[in-house]
């Protein structure tokens, strides 16, 4: 007996010398993914995990270039007239069930993001597809109706190629609730309200994932997710608030490691234009750009962490608008705007925000306060993530607190919406001017890069004349992980952030 004792004490200063290797990664979510479909979808939380789980058409460079490395597509070619591109697809290529991934799946995912019946909101994307050829098994053209300088990155199929044979199979139901892709990781099991487990997909057509298991485990409440990370039960905590990501940055010490990124996106609020409303008036959502003081928000929840944004594209990009109308705070401007438009004693309205996200509720009641110096009674409203889709996209919110991570490298997703024919517009405000239509429309077609990013100046001049939104911060992203994980420096930049490879990620 004391013989195997003496072993197993020994085997044990073995093992922990030698150390064992981990197979689990946990990453948190601050809320629960909608719907695990590619076509449906429209939050970060969903693309978060479905980026492990497909392959996409093309990828991203860390500067923002298409690349078709651990992309599907071996490579492409554009006509000399841009309305032929010619994608020629990887031979080899398996999806998680085995299934060979051809060109017929290509055609098949671009069709479905088309298909009014399915209903995807990001069909306007595809509109100007005028036909796709399969020329054979891994080639395939697709044909514009028009010169569309944005195509590919609107319509790259964000990042998921889908297996047409397995879909017709079991339908899209069933798809959803056991997606299957070609990237890295393959869906394990959801477990509703807690996590989505991933597993490393052995015949995955790239370098395999270095950690076998991935587990997305939702914790709304921030606190909860830092004592998690605090106590090892979770490796990375993504989009920290500045006041959490500092406080933790100064208590962990070297328990934890940390690091920072600008993303493509921008803060917002939103206002409901549509006719009826108070903010179908120009002059109301100039006054309440007048009233909103954007450097208090900013102190409030981002100190040092965020810019006050002009315009919609960040300041790091080209097609920044830095001298779009800015609005600096003039109340004494917001209340003679308040009494042009027929509201000398304000009036009462709403403006909504995730409750899972703590930093944007902070936001809006600040808001609140801002205007109710001008006498708007703003009441915050802050319900679940899945109440808060719903209630915006259904035109319900008069205002909303909004964040938009762009497509790259071309940021015409910015602006897109603010086009009358868009499926955002209705989402997003139900704006309308003629000149931003022809704008947009011709930005789609300049091919002249510098050409092109003074149109986006141009649209985003008009429409905050227009004061189509309320811009706030371009944010700095700040994230900690656990102390043993390596995350490749490359990926700490706007186009390709941790979380979009979290197959290169790897236990020290």
């Amino acid at each position: 007996m004391r013989k195997f004792v003496l072993v197993l004490v020994v085997l044990s200063m073995i093992i922990a010398g030698l150390g064992i290797a981990k197979d689990t990664v946990v990453i948190n979510l601050q809320a629960e993914p909608s719907r695990l479909n590619p076509i449906i979808y429209q939050d970060t939380e969903t693309s978060m995990v479905l980026e492990s789980i497909y392959a996409p058409l093309l990828d991203l460079t860390e500067d923002g270039d298409f690349t078709t490395e651990g992309a599907v597509t071996e490579r492409f070619t554009i006509s000399d007239d841009g309305l032929v591109y010619t994608f020629y697809i990887k031979q080899g290529i398996k999806f998680h069930n085995g299934d060979p991934l051809t060109a017929r799946d290509v055609k098949f995912s671009y069709e479905s993001f088309m298909d009014p019946d399915l209903g995807s909101p990001h069909n306007r994307y595809y509109a100007g597809i005028e036909e796709i050829v399969l020329v054979d098994d891994y080639t395939l053209e697709i044909h514009l109706k028009e010169l569309d300088i944005a195509f590919l990155t609107l319509a790259r199929l964000r990042g998921a190629v889908m297996p047409k044979d397995y879909i017709e199979s079991v339908g899209w139901d069933e798809y959803e609730r056991h997606p299957i892709g070609a990237g890295p990781y393959k869906f394990v099991r959801r477990v509703p309200a807690q996590s989505i487990e991933l597993k490393r997909f052995e015949d995955y057509f790239g370098e395999n994932a270095k950690i076998e298991n991935v587990v997305f485990r939702y914790y709304p409440e921030m606190s909860t997710a830092i004592m998690a990370i605090r106590a090892g039960q979770v490796d990375f905590i993504g989009e920290l608030p500045t006041d959490e990501f500092n406080a933790l940055k100064r208590t962990a010490g070297d328990d934890l490691n940390f690091g920072t990124y600008e993303r493509f996106e921008d803060h917002r609020v939103v206002f409901n234009k549509r006719p009826g409303e108070p903010f179908a008036d120009v002059l109301v959502r100039q006054a309440v750009n007048y009233a909103i003081d954007r450097s208090e928000i900013i102190a409030l929840t981002r100190p040092g962490m965020a810019t006050p944004a002009v315009g919609r594209v960040p300041t790091f990009h080209p097609a920044h608008a830095a001298d779009a109308p800015a609005y600096e705070v003039d109340l004494d401007k917001a209340r003679e705007l308040l009494i042009e438009a027929g509201y000398p004693d304000g009036f009462k309205t709403q403006i909504f925000a995730p409750s899972n996200h703590r930093e944007r509720v902070l936001e809006v009641q600040q808001i609140q306060r801002q205007l109710a110096r001008i006498g708007i009674e703003a009441e915050v409203v802050a319900v679940e993530w899945g109440t808060y889709l719903d209630v915006t996209a259904d035109g319900e919110a008069p205002m909303f607190r909004e964040r938009w991570s762009a497509s790259a490298p071309e940021p015409i997703s910015f602006i897109e919406s603010w086009h009358s024919e868009s499926s955002w517009n209705p989402i997003f405000g139900t704006y309308y001017n003629e000149e931003v239509d022809r704008l947009v429309d011709l930005i789609r077609v300049t091919i002249d890069t510098e050409e092109r990013w003074e149109l986006y100046r141009e649209v985003q001049r008009i429409a905050m004349e227009d004061a189509v939104c309320v811009p706030l911060y371009y944010p700095l992203v700040g994230e900690a992980y656990n102390k043993d994980l390596y995350i490749p420096e490359d990926l700490w930049n706007p186009f390709k952030r941790p979380i979009s490879a979290v197959h290169r990620w790897e236990w020290r």
